[in-house]
Formats: C-alpha cells, structure tokens, sequence
C-alpha cells in the first residue's frame, strides 16, 4: 500500500467519531498491554472464542450471498472472498460440534450454506478466483487450494460427493500449474513463484485418503515442489520469495511465512519426511523465541531476521497454531508457552476498549496497533478465522 492510500484510509477513518472512540481505545491497550496480559484469564480466552465465532457467523450473513467479507473501518464491508471463506469452513464445523457452545447450530448453518455457495462458483477449468468476488478474477492457485480445506471438512461432515468431484477437478487443475522445477509458475501470484504453495499442498495430501488411485503422481509432484521450497531457505532458516507483495518479498510477513511453515510442516508429517519437518521446526522456533524475549512480534523480518512494521495479529494466530502442531512433535516448552502467551496477546488485541456495533464486535484486527500497514484498519475475516483456531487448540475444544 502507498503512501497516498495509507493517508487516504487515515483521513476517512477520522471521519467518524465511533472511531476516535476505538483510536483512543487502541491506545489504552498500547499503554497498559503488559497489564492486560497479566490479568486476562480462561474465561476471556473463552469470551474471545464465541465472539470471534459470532463475527465470522456475521460476516458470512450479513453479505447477499452465503461468503464471508472482510470489515474496514473507512468503508464497510466489502464483497465475499472464497479464498477464505474456504478455511473458515472447518473453523465453523469444529466449533459447532459441541453442541452446548452458544453458537454452535448457527455455525454449522453458516459453513453448509458457504460450502454450497462455493460449488456454485466453481470456475469450469475446475479453480476458484482470487480476490473477492466481485473482482471477477480467473482462477489462482493459492485461493484454490485454501477452499479445498472447506470441502474437506463439508465432506467429512456430511458425505455429500459433490464436494469430492469438486474437489478432484480442482487438485488437477491446481497440479497442471507445477512446472517441472517444482514451482507453481502458472495462475499464481502476480506471475511470481511463492514458497507458501506449501500450504497449498497440505490440503491436497489431506484428501488423498479419498483418492487412492492418485497417491504416487500426487505424492511425487507435493515432493518436487516440497523440495524446491527447501531450496528457497537459508542457513538461519528464513524463506526468500515469501512475501505476498512484489516490492517487499526482501522482508515477508509474519502472515505469509506462517503459511510457509505450517503447509512444511503437515505435509512432512504426512509424507513422514524429516527434511520437511525439521526446516518447519527450525524457522517456527526462532519466531517462538524472539516473541517470548521481546513479547510481541514485528510484521516483518528480512534475510538476518530483523523485523520491521507493525505486528500483524493472523501470523501471530498462524504461528501459535504451529507451535501447538509441534508441542505433539515433543517441542513442549518454548513451543506451548508461545502458543499460551500468543493465544493471550490476541484475545486482549481483539477485546474492544470501546463499545462496539456488530460489524466490529469480537473481530480481530490486521495490525496491532490498528493503524498498522497491514490490513489499515481493517477486520479482515482471516485473522478472526486464524485467532478462533488457535483458541480452540489452547481451551482444548476437541478434548484431545
């Protein structure tokens, strides 16, 4: 984002006096973080877990069709994104399993009628499109490979073979963009090849069970571009060609390096390769650790692991999401007191300091503090999505 846009959101966000209200609020947070954090108990853990819940029910509903839309502070809510109504799915469908959760039955109504909506616009080479619908963009790798996570868990949820055929088409579609290298240089991001295909990958290996008859190609291509990723990694285990911007892939966001590391990770636990594992480990570890000495993360690290810009709170989700991934891989100590101290940090982040309307209630925020660069004051639906996850992992909600 530009420096003109950046003062442009600025300039329509103190338009409203509601936003003074969370302006000043925010920096009441800043203020008193250390003191907020100290004092947030399990019950606001848990408070954190059903609101968030209830904002993405509110965003998928109050839209015109059944996808989830992002909320910014200076324009309202924009058109559905598949991409991340996708992996919001199975957030919706694992919380809407206890029955006795405040918004279980809506929840699971919501991830059936997104699953629905997103077979309606399945584009016929078998992709979805990237950015919001109503961009009307072709199909993009990435975007395509995070819904096939909703259909998976709309699968295992109601067996409806729809949502496998859907499935099918896509994963072909998705392995006729790998280029003998290993890369994903077709129908990607902006004509640029991105290590974070990893977390495309890991969806795919995850319907394999489903299509036996697929193992060894789908096995071998997951390998090829597995391997090349590893090739983008250095000796203190940052990821070149990481970041979701083509001016600042020097210094990627926590956000797409957490893709990296947990699409590594799952699909070296299910291809049962160390290499994969170990190059998850070691980068998850030294972001574990410079958050516990510093008590917060940048947005940003370059080459040598120097942060800049604002914290960005989904990375810090995703992050905390692996750590809780490797306490099963033996990493119990600096790995769960990360994922403890983040799921804390994020749950006063998105406790408002000020009285809030429906569009912004329990929502968690793009940067902290709001005015960050990424996200401006915006309430995009992933980092809700993201924060609900690791809550759910930490309260122990499936009771493991």
């Amino acid at each position: 984002m530009g420096v003109m846009a950046y003062a442009q959101r600025w300039g329509s966000f103190l338009g409203r006096y509601d936003h003074w209200r969370y302006m000043f609020a925010e920096w009441n947070k800043l203020v008193y973080l250390k003191s907020y954090r100290k004092y947030h108990n399990q019950g606001d853990l848990e408070r954190s877990l059903h609101h968030g819940i209830r904002w993405l029910i509110h965003s998928i509903e109050q839209g015109n069709d059944a996808g989830s839309g992002t909320y910014y502070h200076h324009k309202g809510w924009t058109s559905a994104y598949p991409e991340t109504t996708g992996y919001i799915i199975p957030s919706l469908l694992r919380y809407s399993k206890r029955k006795s959760a405040p918004w279980s039955e809506e929840a699971e109504k919501s991830a059936l009628a997104a699953g629905q909506w997103l077979l309606s616009i399945q584009h016929g080479d078998g992709g979805w499109p990237g950015g919001y619908v109503h961009q009307n963009r072709p199909s993009v790798v990435f975007n395509t490979g995070q819904i096939l996570r909703g259909l998976l868990a709309l699968y295992d949820h109601s067996g409806s073979s729809a949502y496998k055929e859907a499935a099918g088409r896509a994963i072909h579609w998705i392995w006729n963009q790998l280029d003998e290298e290993g890369k994903f240089s077709k129908n990607d991001f902006m004509g640029a090849v991105r290590v974070y295909g990893t977390y495309v990958v890991a969806p795919i290996l995850e319907w394999l069970p489903h299509f036996p008859e697929h193992k060894v190609s789908w096995e071998s291509h997951a390998t090829r571009h597995l391997d090349w990723v590893l090739t983008q990694q250095s000796e203190n285990f940052w990821f070149a060609n990481c970041d979701n911007t083509l001016h600042k892939n020097h210094a990627p966001i926590i956000h797409t390096i957490a893709y990296t590391i947990d699409g590594l990770l799952d699909s070296g636990v299910m291809l049962q390769n160390e290499n994969y594992i170990n190059a998850a480990q070691n980068a998850a570890e030294v972001l574990a650790k410079t958050f516990l000495e510093n008590g917060l993360l940048h947005g940003r690290y370059d080459s040598n692991w120097k942060g800049s810009e604002a914290f960005i709170p989904t990375g810090g989700a995703q992050l905390a999401i692996v750590w809780h991934k490797l306490i099963s891989q033996g990493q119990t100590s600096w790995a769960q007191a990360a994922r403890d101290e983040m799921n804390t940090l994020l749950s006063v982040i998105a406790t408002n300091g000020a009285r809030a309307h429906v569009d912004v209630a329990g929502a968690l925020q793009g940067s902290f503090p709001m005015w960050g660069r990424y996200e401006t004051f915006g309430l995009p639906n992933w980092a809700t999505k993201y924060m609900v996850d690791s809550l759910m992992n930490g309260l122990n909600w499936d009771n493991e």
